[in-house]
């Protein structure tokens, strides 16, 4: 190819702009870390399993308190008796969300570990798209072991799940990653930032996990807890995630559910952005995007 051909090419590239450009960047960005990935046999195999490892742990914990798959104090505080189904569904969102917060928040991160994070922030994209093509990815990784959690407790240990609220489901987790990834924009800061921010990521990360009704309703909580489980957009995504798998069209909190993801939502991503444009922009006057 002659330069003038090259030059044609890269001028192209350049001029590109809009939503449609924006997303093959992020697409690009998600097959990239894709490759990666499956080029590490191990790493594929921690995949398969890993949903089992959160889920048995649980089951058996629970078969031993109750003796069946009923529980009345449970159904005391939810109107939910089946505690298997309850905390299936509840758990097979935990790898997704540990997904988003901990592959998308570090993403910066190893792009900056191999050196090629200088590059990636000259190219013509927007900066946030670094991050949504990191989200992409871990969207599809984290999906990918939600349906393999739910397939074997359909299989394995009996739970049923309302065909009729498979597709309400998606739309709320679809719901939910416009709040997280307004947290996920925090995570990348405090990465940026301090570098090896991990500590602080996983209190973030545990304090999430520790308020949201995965395994146990936000009843039992301490009340202070119960405050900031209303303000976490991982609360409404189980409640609405499970409501739906459990009840299809029928779950009568579907509009709590969705009016709070939608607040939380504007909230959320809005304060993340920006947090992550000034910090972004603070990284690069101090010349910092490649020290460690």
């Amino acid at each position: 190819m002659t330069e003038e051909g090259q030059s044609e090419i890269f001028q192209k590239m350049w001029s590109r702009k809009g939503f449609r450009a924006e997303l093959r960047a992020a697409s690009a960005i998600a097959i990239k870390q894709w490759k990666v990935e499956l080029s590490y046999p191990l790493s594929v195999l921690w995949f398969i399993i890993m949903p089992f490892i959160w889920f048995i742990p649980y089951l058996i914990a629970g078969t031993a308190l109750t003796g069946s798959s009923e529980s009345i104090h449970l159904q005391d505080l939810t109107g939910i008796s089946d505690w298997l189904s309850y905390i299936a569904i509840g758990t097979a969102f935990t790898g997704l969300a540990l997904s988003l917060l901990w592959g998308s928040g570090f993403a910066l991160r190893r792009e900056q570990n191999v050196g090629t994070l200088e590059t990636l922030m000259t190219t013509p994209m927007n900066r946030e798209t670094l991050v949504w093509g990191s989200t992409l990815h871990n969207l599809q990784h984290g999906g990918l072991g939600v349906i393999l959690q739910l397939g074997a407790s359909v299989l394995i240990f009996g739970v049923s799940l309302n065909v009729w609220g498979i597709l309400p489901a998606l739309a709320i987790i679809g719901l939910s990653i416009i709040a997280m990834q307004g947290v996920i924009f925090a995570v990348v800061c405090i990465v940026l930032t301090a570098k090896q921010g991990w500590m602080i990521v996983e209190f973030l990360s545990s304090i999430l996990m520790l308020v949201a009704p995965m395994t146990y309703p936000i009843a039992v909580l301490p009340p202070i807890l119960q405050y900031v489980s209303v303000a976490s957009p991982l609360t409404w995504t189980v409640e609405g995630f499970r409501g739906f798998l459990m009840y299809g069209l029928a779950y009568e909190g579907v509009i709590t559910a969705v009016i709070a993801l939608i607040i939380l939502d504007v909230i959320f991503v809005i304060v993340g952005t920006l947090l992550f444009r000034a910090t972004e922009r603070l990284v690069r006057q101090r010349g910092a995007l490649s020290q460690f």
